[in-house]
């Protein structure tokens, strides 16, 4: 999934429990779940790029809505795992390495099935994915 879909639910389920170390699971583990939902991810550099300016856009639209600290904390949990796949590219357009890197989040590592589908398939279920996440915690907590 891109970093702004995994944001923006992180975002909604910390600011849904209003606990840091909640927040801070529930975003990690959010992650995990949504990997496993097939999805298109991107493979280009400038994609990835654009990808932060969203998640960045999106941080500074919480801000100005008033999300409470619990919110960013559970955003932020949710996108740190990309960190590794981020670094690995990188590294591997850098290096030029002809072996593939090991990775270790269970997402990326094999342990837990990550979900593919082509695009536009893939973003339509990511958009439904947050509208998704975003109408089940408002009905819960309204």
């Amino acid at each position: 999934m891109y970093a702004v879909t995994h944001f923006s639910v992180g975002l909604m389920l910390g600011q849904a429990v209003g606990n840091s170390y909640a927040a801070c699971a529930l975003g990690l583990a959010s992650h995990v779940v949504l990997d496993a939902i097939p999805h298109s991810d991107y493979s280009k550099i400038i994609h990835g790029v654009s990808d932060l300016a969203a998640v960045a856009a999106v941080y500074c639209i919480s801000i100005r809505a008033g999300m409470g600290v619990c919110a960013l904390i559970g955003g932020l949990a949710a996108i740190l795992p990309d960190l590794e796949v981020a670094i690995v590219h990188l590294r591997m357009a850098r290096d030029q390495l002809l072996c593939k890197p090991r990775l270790f989040f269970p997402s990326h590592s094999g342990l837990v099935r990550h979900g593919r589908l082509p695009l536009p398939w893939g973003v339509a279920t990511q958009i439904a994915t947050v509208v998704m996440v975003w109408v089940a915690l408002r009905s819960a907590f309204m």
